[in-house]
C-alpha cells in the first residue's frame, strides 16, 4: 500500500509546479483520497495522484481520479476494479467476490488484479519496465510507458462490451429451424434454435463479388444496427486460399486488394467486428508467395480498421501452433508482419474445438509477445474440446463435439470476447461423412446442440 504521506507531498509539489507554470500538465497530479464504498466512489478526502508508479498498487477503498474529477478508478472493497464517470461504472476488471484484492503495477511494467492470498484474478498481459498507470480526462486508464507513450488502455476493449453480436433471422440455423417446425418435427427445431439464437458471423467470400460486396456489407451492418447489435464479419477471399484443400480459391492479389477496398468503404461507420483470413498465417509458408500474402493482410486490415471497424488478424489455435516459446515467437513474427500493430488484435480458435481455458492461456502468451495486443475466441463449437487420434488433432467435422461458450464479451485481459466466428452447421469439408465445406449439414449441427452444456 502506498503512503498516505507520500501522496500528500507528492500533491503539494504537484500544486506548486501547477502554479508555477500556470496550467494543468498531461499527467497532472488531483486532490482526491479514497475512502471505502461498495456502490458508488469514495468521497473525496486527502490528496492522492491520478497514477499508480512501478511497483505501488491500489487496494480496497484506494482510487485515483482525473484532475477535473471526472473519473476515478477505484479498487472496490468486494475486489473489481471499477473506472467510474461520476456515479456511473463504465470500465471494470470483472474481479468481484474477493476481498481484499488488490491492483498492482509490477516492475516490469504487468498490471494486474491479486487476490489476498497472491491469486492472480486478471491481467492486462503487458511488459513494460517502468510504465505508470494513469486515469486520464477522457474517460480511459491509460499504462503509459517510461518513454512517454500509451501501451495500453481501458478503452471499451470490443463493441460487444455495449452491443453483442447480431443475431441473423435469416442464418442457415435460424431458416432450418422454420423448416423442421414445418415438418412436425419439434424437438429438432428445439435443437436447432439453440445455435439460431446465438450471434454468429457473415462470411465474406468470393461468392460475395467486387462490385456487390460493398452493399452487402452495409445491408447487413444495417440491419444489426437496427436491432442494437453488432455486425461480425469474416473476410475469407485471399489468394491461394486453404493451399487447394477442402475450402480452396480466393481471388488474385489485383482484384483481392479491389474486393478489401469495397469491403472497408462497406465497413465505414458500421462499428463492425472483422476477423481477417483464417488459416492465412498459419499457411503463409506452405504455398503462394508469403511476402505477397503479409502485404494483402497488411493493406487490408489497415483498410478494415480506417473504415472504423474492430480487426483481428488470425493466429490459428492452441492446437496449430502450440505455446512453446519458440512456436510463440513464430506466430508473433506472423502477426508483426501482418500489421497486428495497427489492428485490435488477433483471433484464436477460428473454426477449431479446442477449450476455451486453452485459448485464454495460448492467446495471453501470445499478446504478451505483441504489445499486449487484445484477442476474441471462437467458440462455436468447443463445448467438449478437441478429438485427437493417432495423427493428432481431427480438425474435420470430428464426431462427439458440441457447441461452446455463448458468444458476447469478456472481463479476462486482452481476451476481451468469444464469438461464434464458424458458421455453426456448416460442414468442414468432404471429411467423416460431412458434405463440401461451407454447406448446411443439419444431422452434425443436432449432435452439436444436443452435447451442449448449457
Amino acid at each position: 500500500m502506498r503512503s498516505v504521506v507520500v501522496r500528500f507531498v507528492g500533491a503539494l509539489l504537484a500544486v506548486a509546479a501547477l502554479a508555477a507554470c500556470g496550467g494543468p500538465a498531461q499527467d497532472a497530479p488531483v486532490s482526491v483520497e479514497p475512502t471505502p464504498g461498495s456502490g458508488a466512489p469514495p468521497t473525496p478526502s486527502l490528496p492522492v495522484l491520478d497514477r499508480v508508479a512501478p511497483g505501488e498498487r491500489l487496494t480496497g477503498g484506494e482510487s485515483i481520479e482525473t484532475s477535473p474529477g471526472s473519473h476515478r478508478l477505484t479498487v472496490q472493497p468486494g475486489g473489481d476494479v471499477v473506472l467510474f464517470e461520476g456515479p456511473t461504472a463504465i470500465w471494470s476488471t470483472g474481479t468481484a467476490g474477493h476481498p481484499g484484492a488488490s491492483l498492482q503495477v509490477g516492475a516490469d511494467g504487468r498490471l494486474a488484479v491479486t487476490s489476498s492470498d497472491g491469486q492472480e484474478l486478471w491481467s492486462n498481459a503487458v511488459r513494460s519496465v517502468g510504465a505508470r498507470l494513469v486515469v486520464k480526462p477522457d474517460g480511459h486508464v491509460y499504462e503509459i510507458s517510461a518513454a512517454g507513450e500509451a501501451v495500453w488502455s481501458s478503452r471499451s476493449p470490443s463493441f460487444l462490451a455495449t452491443a453483442g453480436p447480431y443475431v441473423n433471422p435469416s442464418s442457415q440455423a435460424a431458416l432450418a429451424a422454420t423448416r423442421a417446425r414445418a415438418q412436425g418435427r419439434t424437438r429438432d427445431a428445439a435443437l436447432v434454435d439453440r445455435a439460431a439464437a446465438q450471434g454468429s458471423a457473415r462470411w465474406l467470400t468470393t461468392s460475395d463479388p467486387i462490385a456487390a460486396v460493398e452493399q452487402s456489407v452495409r445491408a447487413y451492418a444495417g440491419a444489426a444496427d437496427a436491432v442494437g447489435q453488432t455486425p461480425v464479419f469474416v473476410a475469407y477471399a485471399i489468394p491461394d486460399r486453404d493451399c487447394g484443400s477442402h475450402s480452396a480459391g480466393g481471388f488474385s492479389a489485383a482484384d483481392y486488394r479491389a474486393w478489401s477496398a469495397a469491403v472497408a468503404r462497406g465497413l465505414a461507420g458500421t462499428r463492425a467486428v472483422v476477423i481477417v483470413e483464417p488459416d492465412s498465417l498459419l499457411q503463409v509458408y506452405r504455398c503462394g508467395d508469403a511476402d505477397e500474402r503479409f502485404a494483402l493482410l497488411r493493406q487490408a486490415s489497415a483498410g478494415y480498421a480506417a473504415a472504423g471497424a474492430e480487426v483481428y488478424l488470425d493466429a490459428g489455435s492452441a492446437n496449430t501452433f502450440g505455446q512453446s516459446p519458440k512456436l510463440l515467437a513464430d506466430i508473433a513474427a506472423r502477426l508483426e508482419a501482418a500489421g497486428v500493430e495497427q489492428v485490435a488484435g488477433f483471433a484464436t480458435n477460428v473454426a477449431n474445438f479446442q477449450t476455451t481455458a486453452d485459448e485464454s492461456a495460448y492467446g495471453k502468451k501470445l499478446s504478451e509477445l505483441v504489445g499486449g495486443a487484445n484477442f476474441i475466441i471462437d467458440t462455436s463449437r468447443n463445448g467438449n474440446g478437441g478429438l485427437r487420434d493417432s495423427r493428432g488433432g481431427v480438425w474435420c467435422n470430428p464426431t462427439g463435439r458440441a457447441l461452446g461458450d455463448l458468444p458476447g464479451a469478456t472481463s479476462d485481459g486482452p481476451h476481451v470476447a468469444n464469438l461464434w466466428v464458424k458458421t455453426v452447421g456448416a460442414s468442414d469439408g468432404t471429411c467423416n461423412g460431412g458434405p463440401p465445406a461451407g454447406q448446411y449439414w443439419e444431422t452434425y449441427l443436432l449432435e452439436l446442440a444436443s452435447n451442449a452444456r448449457w
